[in-house]
């Protein structure tokens, strides 16, 4: 208790960098236990189920030649099901279609959007979440019936009962779906996000048709199966494979060129086993350990550079009995209350800044410090303290008692040169890699996608028919603003329209597997600047009943190689699967060959074979070019022009360059928490250098004196010092640059497209680190280079 009274009284003597220790140590902590907090959270995904340990998501795995596509998350409708009824130890069984965030209306014409998955009524047998309200078996079997979260329900009822209220989706208008329950809100750490559970029967009832008992084909499903106890999960796909076999015989699929089979995924490693998530925990944790090894040694470096300034007052009370383990509890003691200050302080900023905390690493503070997770964080704390007060008790319990009647002249100068030399080691690491992530991040939303989308917005008009589609294009293409205006049925910003296969000539076995673009009006290939290599392109001459289509520059390469075709692809004919029946004899006729164009973002595999339709209808979604660069007065005109048309219709302008950029936010997170962290650990490094000078300098002002009046000029005294510090620094960054090569090099393989490892941008981070420390030494060091030296020699 003595103790802890000494330490609260030192918290305010002046010569001990208490308040640089504590603002060091508490920035680091705030910094490095988010970043903990954030590893946890991530991996701790799907933790919140009851039996969590016997809860598999079904994954499917196909192979078509040198095409691979493992552990894909989604599934036919019909398997999950089947397995329940076919395979024994399968206790419940699920599948959900994801619809994503959609916009709905209620009766009072209040817009309301939201995240949707259709459900059967067997979902919360797997997936259970507390229902507030409502019988859950019969909702989920009803069509147009839905159950919505309890944040949902509040934000529509605003505290009065939803249940019996109807609402209207924007994209499926006329269609009414009730409110008949309430469930509690999903958890941040769910790897399946939904506020709305749609009855699976609706989807009939919205679309006119449905594929929920497909068995291959139309892999749309996110499937799930609880298993009873003691079931293994080598036992279960083994059983799996038998009950394809039945349902799609595997000799058929060989014959078409396919091999298809199915795979079980603990839930609990659905998310947090992803490489994606692995390598974002590891380089979090990395930059964390870097972020609070720098405060220690900081801090310890601190407490170093005070011994001289202390041992006196240690001498004197070891004089008065105290022995050396009397002095480390004290320096223990004081430990303990800056530390105590630097958690206060860490958790003031982290409020502080709460907003861009959790936009940063988008989940909120109640979900990333669990109960869990502050026991984790209370133990590194623990760890700081020990290492902390370890080290500097141990010298301070040596400090002989002879001090007390004479000066102290150890330094303790390589301990304190090898903490800053740990501390620029984490400076280089961090600041290169922060510079690799940056570059990469603006090569993404930079990189040619084999369109152009400058000056292009667009608008979703689901739901609305051909006829007033085709009246909102002629209206706009009016405007003095719009330069063009085209239409189509997906983007590829967002992957186009997804999946389908091409036939081989006169057989139903496939040739080749691709990414279908959708349907396109004549003008949409101008309007984005695809660039046409072969053929022709799409033009009003054509009708419907043409039949025709566009296939990529690397498609017409397979299906020749593929189809034995020696002439090229233009003219030829192709059956595609959901466009076309296998044994249609007609098809559809390619008619030309475009350059590559880029699906959704940049993934690890080179671009997909692609294809496009053409349809003289327009489809629901519209592509406006402008003369200028959007903004917020010709974006309001178009909005302005569409609702006086479409008065009933909810109408939102999107920027192609943000749905770009946004493609992409994962990465510029990453990139943000490398720069914070990136930057904290330079100042706190920093912090240390200006703090290890300064020592330096007092300790040294006799000699820097005694070389003046020998005449050493400033530029000599300037040389001295910074050859001390650069001796020690430029190793130390190289060791650091090092280590971001490797971890840059490892983070760079999940895309197809990256920067090259050119040794400038190594040696740009270096020099540039250099010349702080080198300018942070000069202005450190020019006042005592400067002083009168008789100043310092007087007392001699």
């Amino acid at each position: 208790m003595k103790n802890l009274e000494i330490a609260v009284r030192s918290l305010f003597r002046k010569g001990r960098h208490n308040g640089i220790k504590i603002l060091s140590l508490g920035v680091g902590l705030a910094m490095g236990l988010v970043l903990i907090a954030k590893v946890c959270f991530e991996l701790s995904y799907d933790d919140f189920y009851p039996d969590g340990e016997r809860i598999y998501q079904i994954r499917a795995n196909m192979e078509m030649g040198e095409k691979k596509v493992e552990d894909a998350d989604k599934v036919s409708g019909g398997i999950a099901p089947a397995m329940k009824l076919e395979i024994p130890g399968v206790e419940a069984a699920t599948r959900g279609y994801p619809l994503g965030n959609m916009a709905f209306f209620t009766s009072d014409k209040n817009k309301y959007e939201a995240h949707f998955l259709m459900a059967d009524e067997c979902f919360f047998d797997v997936l259970p979440l507390r229902v507030i309200s409502g019988d859950v078996k019969r909702i989920l079997s009803s069509p147009l019936s839905v159950l919505i979260s309890e944040s949902l329900a509040e934000r529509i009822g605003e505290g009065k009962d939803v249940t019996g209220m109807s609402f209207e989706l924007a994209a499926y208008p006329g269609r009414l779906i009730t409110i008949n329950g309430v469930f509690e809100d999903v958890p941040e750490n769910s790897h399946l996000k939904y506020d709305v559970l749609l009855s699976l029967p609706s989807f009939k009832e919205m679309i006119g048709w449905s594929h929920e008992d497909g068995w291959f084909g139309g892999d749309a499903y996110k499937a799930y199966i609880k298993v009873q106890p003691g079931i293994g999960q080598e036992t279960l796909e083994a059983e799996m494979a038998k009950m394809l076999d039945r349902h799609v015989p595997s000799e058929k699929l060989k014959e078409m060129g396919l091999i298809y089979r199915l795979s079980l995924k603990p839930l609990k490693e659905v998310y947090a086993t992803s490489s994606a998530v692995k390598g974002m925990a590891v380089m979090l944790l990395l930059i964390a350990f870097a972020i609070l090894f720098a405060a220690l040694m900081n801090y310890i470096l601190l407490m170093i550079s005070s011994l001289v300034v202390r041992s006196k007052d240690v001498a004197v009370r070891k004089c008065y009995g105290a022995s050396g383990k009397n002095i480390s509890e004290m320096i223990f003691s004081e430990t303990l209350m800056n530390l105590l200050v630097s958690v206060v302080l860490s958790a003031l900023l982290i409020l502080a800044f709460r907003e861009m905390v959790e936009e940063l690493l988008k989940a909120s503070l109640g979900a990333l410090f669990t109960w869990q997770s502050v026991l984790l964080l209370i133990g590194v704390c623990m760890l700081v303290f020990l290492f902390a007060g370890l080290f500097p008790s141990y010298l301070f319990s040596r400090v002989p008692v002879a001090v007390a009647f004479r000066s102290y002249i150890e330094s303790r100068r390589m301990w304190k040169k090898g903490l800053l030399f740990i501390q620029f080691v984490a400076v280089g690491f961090l600041l290169t890699l922060l510079a690799i992530i940056g570059m990469q991040y603006h090569r993404m939303i930079t990189d040619d996608p084999g369109y152009s989308y400058e000056r292009v917005v667009y608008i979703s008009l689901s739901g609305v028919e051909s006829s007033a589609v085709q009246m909102v294009m002629n209206e706009l293409g009016k405007l003095p603003e719009v330069e063009a205006v085209a239409a189509s049925d997906a983007l590829p910003v967002f992957g186009g329209y997804g999946g389908n296969m091409i036939y081989r000539d006169n057989s139903d076995e496939v040739a080749l597997h691709i990414k279908d673009m959708g349907y396109i009006d004549a003008e949409y290939m101008p309007l984005m600047d695809i660039k046409l290599i072969e053929g022709k392109a799409f033009d009003r001459s054509y009708s419907d009943s043409a039949r025709i289509m566009m296939v990529s520059r690397v498609t017409a390469e397979k299906l020749a190689l593929v189809q034995g075709w020696k002439d090229g692809v233009v003219g030829k004919r192709l059956r595609i699967s959901e466009h076309s029946d296998p044994n249609d004899p007609t098809g559809f006729e390619i008619i030309g060959v475009y350059d590559e164009v880029r699906d959704g973002a940049i993934k690890s595999e080179i671009m997909s074979p692609t294809v496009w339709f053409y349809s003289s209808m327009p489809g629901n979604v519209i592509s406006i070019k402008l003369h200028s660069n959007p903004t917020v007065e010709n974006m309001k005109l178009i909005e302005k022009t569409i609702q006086q048309l479409l008065p009933d219709k909810d109408v939102s302008i999107n920027s192609y360059e943000a749905s770009i950029i946004n493609l992409y936010s994962s990465s510029r997170l990453f990139r943000n928490a490398i720069m914070l962290g990136g930057l904290i650990t330079f100042l706190i490094t920093l912090i240390g250098l200006i703090g290890y000078i300064a020592d330096e300098t007092t300790r040294r002002s006799k000699e820097i004196a005694i070389r003046k009046v020998n005449g050493a000029t400033i530029r000599d005294i300037l040389m001295i010092i910074s050859k001390d510090v650069l001796y020690m620094a430029v190793p130390a960054v190289i060791f650091g640059v090092i280590g971001s090569y490797i971890m840059g090099e490892n983070w760079l393989q999940q895309f197809s497209e990256k920067i090259p490892l050119s040794m400038f941008i190594f040696v740009g981070c270096a020099m540039v680190i250099w010349l702080v420390v080198l300018l942070t030494v000069v202005l450190k060091v020019w006042r005592i280079a400067n002083a009168d030296p008789v100043k310092s020699l007087k007392s001699e």
